[in-house]
């Protein structure tokens, strides 16, 4: 691997925890959005990332075909884990956003303009608390990597000034 990838590998966390952080950030700022586009009330969206081999990701990149790790396949039975989850270096790359589709939450509202025939509405099944929960903890993703960049931009100023004395 050569030393300038470590910034790539950096690189790819970044840009997929800001992906996170701008979809919890929607979930949030729909919460009470009772009408869509779609019809009914809006659907919580969640990502889901996924580990690519990055050796195979830039050989592939320029052929723009990803080489995605077999991750789902069942344990090695004798070693206790999956021997094909260990690359030597790996990213992380967004492979798609799922919308959960579970049951709105019914309130009494009869005089809201969304109510039903019954005066329920059906609002986003949307908890606050577990997505700034969420959105803390890609925040502390994303800072972690940023730290990454940094250690690596150290240490390559420091391998500089090495090779200027």
């Amino acid at each position: 691997m050569a030393f300038l990838n470590s910034f790539d590998i950096s690189g790819y966390g970044l840009s997929a925890q800001r992906f996170r952080t701008d979809l919890i950030s929607s979930n949030i700022a729909n919460a009470q959005t009772t009408r869509t586009d779609e019809g009914g009330p809006y659907r919580k969206r969640n990502v889901v990332f996924k580990a690519v081999d990055f050796e195979a990701h830039l050989n592939n990149k320029l052929r723009e075909n990803l080489n995605v790790l077999e991750y789902e396949d069942p344990l090695d039975e004798d070693l206790g884990y999956n021997d094909k989850i260990h690359p030597a270096v790996s990213t992380v790359l967004v492979d798609k956003v799922v919308r959960d589709d579970s049951e709105p939450i019914m309130r009494h509202d009869p005089s809201h303009p969304d109510a039903n025939a019954d005066g329920y509405v059906a609002f986003p099944n949307i908890n606050p608390v577990v997505e700034m929960s969420d959105l803390i903890e890609a925040t502390r993703a994303y800072q972690a990597n940023v730290s990454a960049f940094q250690s690596v931009k150290t240490m390559a100023t420091a391998a500089i000034d090495l090779l200027r004395s």
